[in-house]
């Protein structure tokens, strides 16, 4: 089983008790400041939630929610950007609209 993050795929342990074992010990880690600190948090919290029902439709929820936001600010931008070119945005077929 693996963890996509961004552009990453990291490996998890199969044994329940090593995805704890994992987790637990990276929420640790961010904990204590230094280089790998706060960004160790989210994926130790992600490793916990692979063997709980409600920590997967969490987890779930929060990707879908997270992918539509993404969606809308990159339509937003793109008509910012168009906007400031003097172009219009939308469907090729029907000029002028």
């Amino acid at each position: 089983m693996k963890i996509k993050i961004g552009k990453y795929r990291l490996p998890v342990p199969r044994s329940r008790a090593g995805r704890l074992g994992a987790g637990i010990g990276l929420v640790i880690l961010g904990i204590i400041p230094g280089p790998p600190g706060p960004a160790a948090i989210p994926v130790g919290l992600t490793i916990l939630t692979l063997d709980h029902p409600r920590g997967r439709r969490w987890r779930r929820i929060v990707i879908v929610k997270v992918g539509r936001r993404w969606q809308e600010t990159k339509v937003k931008r793109r008509m910012r950007r168009a906007a400031k070119r003097g172009a219009s945005v939308g469907n090729d077929l029907e000029p002028g609209l």
